[in-house]
């Protein structure tokens, strides 16, 4: 074989085993999960900006303050063109050319040891008939007699309930939204302390046959938005949900900054002096990921996720991850 074509072979023999290193290096997964093309010319900007430099913090009794500019419109239009990831099921580990971004340059490692964290069985199934009269009656009536088990313990409904009545004011005869319903107790609690309305949001397409509660996609609250740009909400919910935004569990395309996203856009829905009710999993001063489980927050990302909310109070728990933050949307 003449010596050009030896060069040539090995050249070609070398850029196909390149390919298949770079294709299965996602623990013998094609590297799919990432789509790389999907929102380009919609820069997210200063909410998924993690970079404590870039931003001027004020210390408070809980986690530092941070001050973000936000573009509503930049977040919905990214919310608008979301799509699932490309493949089933996620990835055992952070894609590598996400993971700096994903961990915060190691600030938030990735724990992959457990094999319990990684969750893909039956993540995407969601039951789409769970909103009736009859099931959130049911809750309700449980509920004021503190015995709704909600989706964790009777202890956790009954923490969650009180935190909401200690701040019925801005709840009674107002207008709400709650991210994340596999189950909606949450609405129950909320309907029990007087809201008017509540729009659940949820990937899967929920149907609600309750006249107080309207069902809406992710994207198609994008639509809304879009539509007549508005803070449409006198306030919030989102119980266990965010920590999960992004890490591809529940179907979704890995996004190293979902969670900051989704909280953007629901401080972007939420009215000038609005609150946010949110739990996610806490723990002191520690930030990590249980992969692909959930985030759990410590000072380094807490700060982040919260940025532009001044955070009320603390409702704390037995578990902190069960914890619930009260934010504030700025009258200003």
């Amino acid at each position: 074989m003449p010596q050009s074509s030896s060069v040539y072979v090995i050249f070609v023999l070398a850029l196909l085993s390149f390919l298949i290193v770079f294709l299965y290096s996602n623990g013998g997964e094609p590297n799919v999960h990432v789509n790389k093309d999907r929102r380009v010319n919609v820069p997210c900007g200063e909410a998924c900006d993690v970079v404590d430099s870039h931003f001027r913090e004020e210390p408070t009794a809980f986690h530092a303050y941070i001050e973000k500019h936000f573009d509503c419109k930049a977040l919905m239009l990214r919310l608008k063109d979301e799509r699932p990831a490309d493949a089933w099921p996620p990835p055992r580990e952070p894609p590598p050319e996400v993971k700096d971004e994903m961990t915060m340059q190691g600030l938030m490692p990735a724990i992959l040891k457990n094999a319990t964290y990684y969750a893909s069985n039956n993540a995407k199934s969601v039951k789409t008939d769970i909103i009736t009269e009859k099931n959130i009656q049911k809750m309700q009536s449980e509920a004021s007699k503190r015995m709704l088990e909600g989706s964790y313990t009777k202890s956790v409904t009954n923490t969650v309930s009180r935190c909401l009545e200690r701040y019925d004011s801005a709840i009674k005869g107002r207008n709400g939204f709650v991210i994340g319903t596999e189950r909606p107790w949450v609405e129950a609690l909320l309907l029990n302390v007087g809201a008017q309305h509540l729009t659940t949001v949820e990937y899967s397409d929920l149907v609600s046959s309750h006249p107080s509660i309207t069902t809406r996609t992710p994207r198609r609250l994008a639509e809304d938005y879009l539509e007549n740009p508005r803070e449409m909400f006198d306030f919030g919910v989102s119980y266990s949900s965010i920590e999960h935004s992004g890490l591809g569990r529940y179907g979704d395309a890995i996004n190293p900054s979902g969670d900051l996203e989704t909280m953007a856009q629901a401080w972007c829905l939420t009215k000038p002096g609005g609150l946010f009710f949110l739990n996610v999993p806490f723990d002191h001063g520690k930030d990590y990921i249980a992969w692909n489980a959930h985030r759990v927050y410590g000072n380094a990302r807490l700060k982040h996720l919260t940025a532009n909310w001044k955070v009320l109070a603390w409702i704390s728990s037995t578990n902190t991850f069960k914890s619930i933050w009260v934010l504030q949307k700025s009258s200003t």
